[in-house]
């Protein structure tokens, strides 16, 4: 797929930018973070060109992928780890764009996914998360964690996760949208496989920022239930 080269390439020069980084590194998001999920910049976006429907469906969205410039990208991989869509945020202002690819509509997409998986499968439990960085830094803790990029799992998701785990733990914010989430989330799927936990009125990441790594983690292992643990 032609966004796996962009992906890498962006992965691989996003250290020569220290923008990106500066940021990056006052959110608590290290080297290992950024190359563990992939995550880029780019100044210029350069995607090789392919002759393809979706190709020419994502030039045209991203106005010949000009969209994607100058912006974090943070990648979204199906269980192959193949980049079937992005998630661009604005470094200057809290503002995202989501942008998938057919696959990603069909079957659902998140970002961390490919990462976790190993760790999903073993403990048949997700903790799901509103955005990219929380998951990243709930991550370092839970490594079965992703982001579901939204305050709301849609069908495809849903069901992709009740296909691989027993159990959806919802880590969203303590606020409106997080618990509107909650509740159209169990009355419309009922609350066989969805689970709740809020860590606090601050999100993971501030939590990260504020604590530092080693109470972070015992913070966090203080707010999520011993029976969701393993």
């Amino acid at each position: 797929m032609f966004l796996n080269e962009f992906v890498r390439r962006a992965n691989r020069i996003i250290f020569d930018y220290d923008k990106p980084l500066r940021y990056l590194n006052g959110r608590g998001i290290v080297e290992t973070d950024i190359r563990t999920y992939s995550l880029g910049y780019v100044q210029h976006a350069t995607v090789k060109k392919e002759d393809s429907e979706e190709y020419r469906t994502l030039s045209e969205d991203t106005y010949q992928f000009r969209l994607f410039q100058n912006k974090l990208l943070f990648p979204l991989r199906n269980i192959l780890g193949v980049v079937n869509g992005l998630c661009v945020r604005d470094i200057e202002q809290k503002r995202y764009n989501q942008f998938f690819l057919s696959e990603a509509k069909k079957i659902g997409a998140f970002f961390g996914l490919y990462e976790a998986l190993p760790h999903i499968s073993r403990t048949k439990k997700v903790f799901v998360h509103e955005g990219a960085i929380n998951s990243i830094s709930f991550a370092k803790i839970f490594p079965n964690s992703i982001s579901s990029l939204t305050s709301f799992l849609n069908e495809a998701q849903y069901e992709f996760l009740t296909l691989i785990c027993n159990k959806i733990v919802l880590v969203y914010d303590d606020d409106l949208a997080g618990h509107n989430g909650e509740y159209k989330m169990k009355k419309y799927y009922g609350e066989k496989y969805i689970e709740t936990v809020f860590i606090g009125t601050d999100d993971s990441n501030t939590y990260l920022r504020m604590l530092g790594l080693q109470k972070f983690e015992i913070y966090i292992k203080s707010k999520i239930p011993k029976y969701l643990q393993g």
